[in-house]
């Protein structure tokens, strides 16, 4: 972590020569790669099931300490790669950009809420053609970029406080939001 702003130095510099790429639409993508941090894999785990069950191949990113956060198997969901990090850079080691290059697919697509250097590292790696990813403080990487609305206690609606007590949606709610939209690109709006 010595060296950290090293690596956060590099990402500004490969976002300001970010070039915008294109659309993928849903139909034609053939592998989706997915990043999630560790304690949002339960959240995820019932829609990246439903994901595979129609037929896409999905490489899972899981940033994670303990090795108990990550799965043992999701059918339709390989590799899962347990992001490894190297402590004096603050990013991913380069046996597991090897590995994670190997496995790359046609959309990125990241559904970590809290900041992550590594993972917003490993976002700029990516060969991927369309990137979707929730807005972070920094600039980003993302085509289509998730929006997590912020919570103000002055601002509190009529009809009460949210009935499930939850100030943001958590990262399986963000990942089914991702999903409707991206799948709503490709759909002709005339449907006579």
């Amino acid at each position: 972590m010595w060296l950290s702003f090293i690596t956060a130095w590099r990402v500004r510099r490969r976002l300001r020569k970010l070039n915008p790429g294109g659309v993928r639409v849903f139909d034609d993508t053939e592998r989706l790669v997915l990043l999630v941090q560790g304690k949002d894999m339960p959240s995820v785990e019932p829609v990246l099931r439903e994901l595979t069950s129609g037929g896409m191949k999905v490489t899972l990113v899981v940033e994670t300490r303990h090795k108990d956060d990550l799965p043992v198997a999701i059918p339709g969901c390989y590799p899962i790669l347990q992001l490894h990090t190297s402590w004096l850079w603050n990013r991913p080691t380069r046996q597991f950009l090897d590995s994670f290059d190997n496995n790359d697919g046609d959309v990125l697509l990241d559904v970590s809420i809290t900041r992550s250097l590594p993972l917003l590292y490993l976002a700029l790696h990516s060969r991927a053609a369309f990137k979707i990813g929730v807005a972070k403080d920094e600039e980003n990487p993302f085509h289509l970029q998730i929006l997590i609305p912020a919570h103000r206690p002055d601002s509190e609606t009529d009809a009460g406080p949210n009935p499930l007590g939850k100030i943001k949606p958590d990262a399986g709610e963000l990942l089914k939001n991702a999903l409707f939209y991206w799948k709503k690109i490709g759909v002709k709006e005339n449907n006579l």
